[in-house]
């Protein structure tokens, strides 16, 4: 049997093994839940599989991308939250679920594969970027979904910057400075916001006049963050226009050339840094592993988080289709649920180690925050409480010091905290 990459070997037979697949928020919430809950008679072993070493905070992307945050304020690695817990990790990707026999086959197909028995099995995969086939989009656009996608538009805006230095025509400077987002949900709110706000003093930076910029937010629908109430959609369009971005609501992106976004009414905008915001979709693996799915791709789970049929299969976090219970709509893929759901399943497989039933989950959402630049945002809290500006920002990022709290204890949290502070100086 394999090593993990946290040294503990992997024994066979191993009656009361649970594996997680997934590192993200519901899969390393899980872990963290389910190793401080455990008690010496409950010989549980957990084993967190997962193919990257780290966990990325997507909401918080936009400070790498454009502000002076480093990479590593949006990374949790897991080596350094697990290191003194009963948590074993192994650096893989299921390849396969065989729920008939009670194992998952990690690794690629043939040789190499390796088939490792569970007594619980939590899939937690999540989600990745949803690109549609719109032509020209995949191949001119950055996506907003990793570390790596951050410093690669973070790259491609500095390199603009550096040609536009160059151009002694006004027009064609300005033609080179035009930043253009796709989708106008959270994450892009929080990318334009960002670019909006920040984009003036980089430019300053650089010698560059900040009347030369434009930055660009594009929409199919004819609105903008519809997940917030009409009011706080209100106040944030006037925040857009304060920091001098074009909205183009209603608008669909018929092709994108290089260095051009095509719309379907005709219009062109010049956009030779383009970044698309435009949704997410489940881990497209989980469909290959013969579990029920719906249409969307999301795993089927009952109100206990579990697949049907499966008692010993549970799913939480973006990969599951949840549907409330109060509104038999499917749970929306947000972190707060996959927090929430990650710290119910450790609840219920303790409980199943015990000898008791496993309780239904109840969904409650607590508020959501959008931020629209560094140092602004706004959002609800306690059932329809609004909130803009600095405290609406405070109270989103008050969310993943929660979150830090968590997972890694007073330490990280303060420590994220004094690099949150920096940004209001």
């Amino acid at each position: 049997m394999q090593q993990t990459a946290s040294g503990r070997a992997l024994t066979p037979g191993v009656g009361r093994r649970v594996i997680i697949a997934g590192g993200g928020y519901a899969g390393t919430t899980l872990a963290v839940k389910l190793a401080k809950g455990l008690k010496p008679g409950d010989d549980l072993e957990i084993l967190l599989v997962e193919p990257n070493p780290c966990q990325q905070a997507l909401s918080e992307l936009d400070l790498v991308a454009v502000g002076p945050p480093r990479p590593d304020f949006c990374e949790l690695w897991h080596p350094t939250v697990f290191k003194d817990l009963p948590v074993s990790i192994c650096y893989n990707r299921i390849d396969s679920v065989r729920p008939d026999d009670k194992t998952v086959v990690l690794g690629p197909r043939g040789e190499g594969a390796e088939e490792v028995g569970y007594w619980r099995l939590v899939l937690a995969t999540g989600a990745i970027a949803f690109v549609p086939p719109v032509p020209g989009l995949a191949e001119h656009a950055v996506t907003m979904w990793s570390v790596a996608d951050a410093q690669e538009l973070q790259r491609r805006i500095e390199e603009q910057f550096r040609s536009a230095i160059v151009l002694a025509d006004r027009a064609e400077r300005r033609r080179a400075l035009s930043f253009v987002v796709v989708g106008a949900g959270a994450t892009g709110m929080e990318i334009v916001g960002t670019l909006g706000q920040m984009l003036p003093k980089r430019a300053r930076a650089f010698g560059l006049d900040p009347e030369d910029l434009s930055v660009h937010l594009v929409e199919g629908r004819p609105d903008i963050l519809y997940d917030l109430p009409a009011p706080l959609r209100e106040k944030v369009r006037r925040r857009l226009d304060k920091l001098g971005v074009v909205l183009h609501l209603g608008a669909m992106v018929e092709r994108v050339d290089d260095g051009v976004v095509h719309l379907a009414d005709g219009r062109e905008l010049p956009a030779p840094v383009l970044c698309f915001c435009g949704g997410a979709k489940a881990d497209p693996d989980a469909v290959a592993w013969g579990l029920p799915a719906d249409p969307s791709g999301r795993l089927v789970v009952d109100g206990r988080n579990k697949i049907p049929d499966r008692e010993d299969i549970y799913a939480i976090g973006d990969i599951a289709a949840f549907r409330d219970p109060s509104s038999n709509r499917t749970l929306p893929m947000l972190a707060q649920f996959a927090i929430h759901q990650a710290e119910h399943c450790a609840v219920n497989i303790l409980a199943e180690a015990r000898g008791r039933e496993p309780e239904p989950f109840e969904p409650d959402m607590h508020g959501e925050f959008v931020s629209v630049g560094p140092t602004w945002g706004a959002g609800w809290m306690l059932k329809g409480m609004h909130l803009t500006g600095i405290p609406a920002i405070i109270m989103k990022r008050l969310t993943y010091v929660l979150y830090w709290w968590i997972v890694g204890g007073v330490p990280l949290a303060w420590k994220r905290t004094r690099e949150m502070l920096k940004m209001f100086r």
